[in-house]
């Protein structure tokens, strides 16, 4: 009795890269976006890309978008995955609205992969794509764009990587320590966590949510925010008033705090809670208050 083969399934990752049209009044919320040439499949696209080993889907966007425009992007909302066939196998492809933040390390320049970078009105890219999947994630972006909100801000919460346990630590709760697995958890958010472009860190004040987040804020240069209410005796009532205060500014950014006090800060948010395990985090995409998508902070 013969078996099927199992079908190849490819991840890869890219965005609707998107600007405030240039030259417009203050007023003027028009955005073009850009759409990409490549080559050797006489095709206009997204930008977008294959996984690497160990990647995860939004690390990978942004690194195929400078690497195929010369341009830096924070990632925003999620659009629609894609999936179709290939020669021996299916391509599975997800995209977010990705904001340009300035240029990548190495500007673009024609290649044999991609020949020529362009932007376009969302109506002029609507006329210039080539396959009906990318005229999907346009028209969905489109609508995002329709209530401003590929402009969403963005907040991630993250539970702490795994610490020492209570029993046998001689020390006050504050100062227990990650396990070298929970350091291992901290080291793989610094990649995801500049995937959407956090600039401020916020941690309870235990040692254990702070070690969680101290490689981030070491990678971007910046500081702690240690935040009393975030802590695991907090009130509710206190951690909504921390993450009032967060939603109302304007860098991304990400809080630290610990399982109890989760549910709090996902009622001060208005979606139901999420129960993550140790080093586990969910993305939050809002405007004006109102929470807009949630996505795992990562994801093979």
């Amino acid at each position: 009795m013969c078996c099927m083969a199992t079908e190849r399934i490819i991840k890869a990752a890219g965005g609707v890269v998107w600007r405030k049209r240039p030259n417009g009044s203050p007023r003027d919320q028009a955005v073009d976006v850009l759409v990409i040439h490549r080559p050797s499949y006489d095709d206009w696209t997204f930008p977008k890309g294959k996984l690497e080993q160990g990647e995860t889907l939004p690390v990978a966007a942004v690194r195929e978008i400078a690497e195929e425009t010369g341009l830096r992007v924070r990632l925003g909302v999620p659009l629609p995955t894609v999936e179709y066939s290939l020669a021996h196998g299916r391509k599975i492809v997800s995209y977010w609205c990705a904001r340009v933040v300035g240029p990548a390390d190495s500007p673009f320049a024609p290649n044999q992969e991609v020949d020529e970078v362009r932007w376009v009105s969302p109506r002029e890219a609507q006329a210039l794509l080539t396959y009906p999947h990318d005229l999907e994630v346009l028209e969905r972006f489109r609508e995002l764009r329709e209530g401003r909100l590929h402009r969403s801000r963005t907040l991630v919460v993250v539970r702490h990587g795994k610490a020492q346990p209570r029993a046998g630590f001689g020390g006050d709760d504050l100062g227990r320590p990650l396990t070298d697995e929970g350091r291992k958890q901290a080291a793989s958010l610094v990649p995801a966590l500049g995937a959407y472009g956090v600039r401020r860190v916020v941690t309870s004040p235990a040692m254990r949510c702070a070690l969680t987040v101290e490689p981030y804020a070491h990678s971007i240069s910046t500081f702690l925010e240690i935040d009393d209410r975030l802590s695991e005796s907090t009130r509710a009532s206190l951690v909504q008033r921390s993450v009032t205060a967060l939603l109302d500014r304007k860098p991304p950014v990400v809080l630290c705090t610990h399982r109890p006090t989760l549910p709090w800060v996902f009622d001060a948010l208005g979606t139901p809670a999420h129960d993550l395990a140790v080093g586990e985090g969910v993305v939050v995409h809002h405007r004006r208050g109102e929470v807009v998508a949630i996505e795992p902070i990562s994801g093979l």
